[in-house]
């Protein structure tokens, strides 16, 4: 019994993260309606600047190293957006083409990390270590750490969007851009916005599992495609339906890996 509440809460723990990977893929279709391929390369680009950060000479607390990591990824996806996707939104075929050249990107930035940082994985020191004992089940401060932070970003963003400005005019967008853009809703800023929060999600579940898994230049590629397949089985663009679907996962992968 001792061991499947831990299976079960360690589910929990990695649905959490995999809900915030999740909801950020999903905001940006959302707004924008085009998938970013390029999200990948967010998760990957979170764990080494939190490999940067926390190791070497530098060696940041992790509060120092989320907070970093938060202002140069909303500063990151905000650039990806202008420089790449906002010049493609005058053409016929945008959505399309957008997909395509954020798939390049994603190419471009996995093989500059593999310069930057060579192809051998690296290895990010858990928030926390140890266990603690959870109604008679041993369960990581890790796992706990992870589930706290994720339910904590997930409830940042959530009163981003439901008390800022800008946060009611991405809800407004993704309800109906036409409608939104004819009352006078700021297209380049709002996308730009959707593209910058994307990111540090993205990010921040990078910097959470990457203790759990190894860092390589090509680690974003799964958290991608289980972002993707949980977009989509929770409803494109709906966030509770992709937080729904994230613990549906996160949960069914502890059950089957369990022995």
């Amino acid at each position: 019994m001792n061991q499947i509440l831990e299976v079960l809460l360690s589910g929990v723990s990695l649905g959490s993260v995999y809900a915030i990977n999740a909801i950020g893929l999903s905001l940006v279709y959302g707004v924008t309606r085009v998938f970013n391929f390029s999200y990948g390369a967010f998760f990957t680009g979170g764990a080494y600047l939190a490999w940067v950060l926390s190791s070497g000479a530098l060696g940041l607390a992790y509060p120092w190293v989320f907070l970093i990591s938060a202002v140069v990824l909303f500063g990151a996806g905000m650039a990806l957006e202008r420089l790449l996707v906002r010049p493609l939104r005058g053409r016929s075929d945008w959505k399309m083409t957008t997909m395509i050249t954020t798939l390049g990107m994603a190419i471009l930035l996995q093989n500059l990390a593999m310069i930057v940082f060579g192809p051998l994985v690296k290895e990010l020191p858990p928030l926390f270590s140890g266990s603690v004992d959870v109604a008679g089940a041993a369960v990581l401060k890790q796992s706990i750490a992870m589930l706290i932070i994720s339910i904590l970003a997930m409830i940042a963003l959530e009163m981003y969007l439901a008390r800022t400005r800008t946060g009611r005019a991405m809800q407004a967008v993704a309800q109906d851009m036409t409608g939104a853009q004819i009352v006078g809703a700021p297209l380049n800023r709002i996308f730009g916005y959707a593209f910058g929060a994307s990111a540090v999600m993205a990010g921040f579940s990078g910097i959470l599992l990457a203790p759990v898994y190894l860092i390589s230049p090509a680690s974003g590629w799964t958290p991608f495609f289980k972002a993707f397949v949980i977009v989509v089985l929770g409803g494109l663009g709906s966030v509770r339906g992709a937080v729904f679907a994230s613990f549906v996962l996160g949960v069914g992968e502890a059950l089957v890996t369990w022995q």
